[in-house]
Order: C-alpha cells, then sequence, then structure tokens
C-alpha cells in the first residue's frame, strides 16, 4: 500500500498546521527537543479533535474545502496549553 495515497490535501494541510503550531509552540515555552515533540502530538491531536468537532457541530465559520481551519486552531492551542499545564 502508497502511503502518499493515503494523504490527501485535507490531512496534509491539517499535518502542516499542526507540526507549525507545536513548533511555534514550542519556541515559546519549550525547553528540550522533548517538548518540541510533545507539543507537536498535543498540537497533532487537537487539530484532529477539533476537526471531528467542527464536522460534528457543523460549523462553518472558517473553512479551506472540508478543513474547519477555525475549530482546528483553536482545538490545537487549547490541547498545547493543556500539555503545557499539565507538565509544570
Amino acid at each position: 500500500m502508497d502511503i502518499l495515497g493515503l494523504l490527501t490535501p485535507q490531512s496534509s494541510l491539517l499535518l502542516l498546521l499542526g507540526v507549525a503550531y507545536g513548533a511555534l509552540f514550542d519556541l515559546w515555552r519549550g525547553e528540550s527537543w522533548k517538548d518540541l515533540l510533545l507539543f507537536v502530538a498535543a498540537s497533532l491531536v487537537g487539530m484532529s479533535l477539533g476537526q471531528a468537532a467542527g464536522r460534528m457541530l457543523g460549523l462553518n465559520l472558517v473553512t479551506i474545502g472540508p478543513t474547519y481551519l477555525l475549530e482546528s486552531t483553536i482545538s490545537s492551542w487549547v490541547m498545547m496549553f493543556a500539555v503545557a499545564w499539565l507538565k509544570g
């Protein structure tokens, strides 16, 4: 099975934004390479949860195609702040 066949434009955009948000958050709050991986993972989980919430709620506030950009972005940042808070 070809892995590139699984990367749709929507999933590519979510992956790109999730990694970018995680890296930006790490520049601001991170201390080590582990923090970078932690924040990127939290950002990707948040992006996925935001996408699911946008689909379930049916809000079309800011979308790019089928990607719920506003919901995914807010969820991503909330998840990263929660991880930073839990990390201490």
